[in-house]
């Protein structure tokens, strides 16, 4: 009677443990599954994303860089301060600079940038639907104040990267 109870019991344990491995075991590929399924969207964002940047000037004896982009894929984007603007220029001198300017809602102040949605920037048309987001065929007029400015007869590189990851670049010559 003895032996029956500790089988009765030692059958149970590896009932028990045998369930809770499998449970982790389906967890764990639940798990799997989401952070595959959030991968593939991520993937598929950058994939339908499309920034072309149509022109760029400097003002302001160089401390101003107003870059135009049109948002030629399918993915509206958003969130502006979480973009990364970088810039590498040389200022009087001769001196090579890389800086990262941080994003502000109004006016740009020293080496900070702000963005203005259009529908037609060339036209002055600003945007309609849905505003604050770049929508595809949109665009995008950036404002990059700039400490020191930017020296006569340069060729500078400007960089961006959306939250989305996705990097567009230009050169830009005074």
């Amino acid at each position: 009677m003895e032996s029956i109870v500790t089988v009765i019991v030692v059958v149970a344990l590896i009932l028990t443990a045998g369930l809770n491995i499998f449970e982790t075991s389906l967890d764990t590929q639940e798990e799997l599954m989401t952070s595959w399924q959030a991968m593939e969207d991520r993937t598929d964002d950058r994939v339908r994303t499309e920034l072309t940047p149509i022109s760029a000037t400097v003002q302001s004896n160089g401390a101003l860089v107003e870059l135009t982009l049109r948002n030629d894929g399918s993915t509206a984007l958003t969130d502006f301060d979480e973009w990364d603007i970088f810039m590498q220029y040389y200022s009087s001198g001769d001196v090579y600079n890389i800086d990262w300017y941080p994003y502000t809602s109004g006016a740009p102040g020293g080496n900070q940038w702000t963005a203005t949605i259009y529908t037609d920037a060339a036209g002055g048309i600003p945007e309609i639907y849905e505003p604050g987001i770049l929508n595809p065929d949109e665009e995008l007029v950036l404002q990059l104040n700039i400490a020191p400015g930017i020296a006569l007869t340069t060729t500078n590189r400007l960089t961006l990267s959306t939250n989305n990851g996705i990097t567009a670049s230009t050169i830009i010559t005074r």
